[in-house]
């Protein structure tokens, strides 16, 4: 039987799979659509086109979003979710399904519980062989920072669901936590903003965009956006200039939190670690990343220099994908777990 390796990520937000020799061949929300009754559903849509549909499901339609704060919470969901993904990604009018191993970013610190539930979404996807790995190391690797070495900086994965924080050093992780403050969080907070101040109820996608386009850590930014949704005093159409002033006093406080939990974090280390973290800096990727001001607001509250990269949210999936061609640096890791 053929052999197939891949590399997976499973978000609160997207879930990415990664092929030697490919890339990247699938990032899709971690959304599945079901039709028919609880005791007799079937898969109907998954991934972009699931999405599309929330909020806009008929009766005998409901949809799953299995992974909640990065955590799994309908493992069925999950696994069906995979295997339809996995499908997708095998060649045109394959005959039989490959035996497929993975490397799986997982969250930092899973319990012997959850790790169970992972290994059996994989299982139910059709996947024979599984090695977890955390999310954050994959994501030093995605950065091309030399894990292996001692003290190689402090990495900030602020996702859909969860922020991970990491030191890491030597192959693994020094010290290192996860808190629940994500993308989804401050999505919500937006749209119990402009429902207090603009008596404009909106959906989660017009505040996804509306954080998107005019999110930003400046107090002074200038930037507006015009929105349109629900007047909840009328009940009638409205409309409203956000402005990106207003945006940050939302967001603001959730990257302090962020903030604060990485100069924790930073606090536990050993004085040896603490110095090569003040000499390398700290790393933020996911899709929260990309709001601006950041870098300036995190140097400023850690005295420590701070730095993004262009496409921040494939730095995990991308970090899995160099690990399945380096044997020997995933052979280190496995010895630190």
């Amino acid at each position: 039987m053929a052999v197939m390796e891949i590399a997976v990520e499973i978000g609160t937000g997207h879930t990415s799979i990664y092929v030697p020799g490919n890339g990247i061949v699938l990032r899709e929300p971690t959304v599945i659509a079901f039709i028919g009754e609880p005791s007799n559903k079937r898969v109907y849509a998954v991934g972009t086109q699931a999405e599309k549909m929330l909020g806009k499901t008929p009766e005998r339609t409901s949809i799953v979003e299995p992974v909640t704060d990065g955590v799994i919470t309908d493992a069925e969901a999950c696994g069906l979710l995979l295997k339809e993904f996995i499908k997708k990604i095998l060649p045109p009018n394959y005959i039989f399904f490959p035996r497929i191993k993975a490397i799986l970013g997982v969250p930092t610190g899973l319990n012997l519980e959850e790790r169970t539930e992972y290994e059996d979404v994989c299982a139910m996807a059709g996947i024979s062989e599984v090695t977890m790995i955390d999310n954050i190391i994959l994501s030093g690797i995605g950065l091309d920072l030399p894990v292996g070495s001692a003290g190689c900086g402090v990495v900030v994965n602020i996702g859909a669901g969860t922020t991970e924080i990491a030191a890491l050093s030597l192959s693994g992780v020094v010290s290192g936590c996860g808190i629940t403050i994500g993308g989804k969080m401050m999505d919500k907070a937006v749209m119990d903003f402009i429902a207090g101040k603009y008596d404009l109820k909106v959906g989660i996608g017009t505040a996804r965009k509306i954080k998107n386009e005019i999110g930003s850590l400046y107090e002074n930014d200038t930037s507006e956006l015009l929105v349109s949704g629900r007047n909840v005093k009328t009940k009638n159409t409205g409309s409203a200039y956000v402005t990106a002033a207003d945006i940050c006093g939302v967001l603001k406080p959730y990257y302090l939190r962020i903030a604060d939990a990485v100069e924790s974090i930073i606090n536990t280390c050993p004085p040896e670690i603490v110095g090569e973290i003040n000499n390398k800096g700290i790393y933020v990727v996911g899709g929260g990343s990309k709001v601006l001001g950041l870098e300036k607001v995190f140097s400023e509250r850690l005295a420590i220099n701070v730095y993004t990269v262009e496409e921040p949210a494939y730095c995990a999936i991308l970090g899995a994908g160099k690990l399945l061609g380096d044997k020997e640096l995933l052979r280190e890791i496995l010895i630190q777990k």
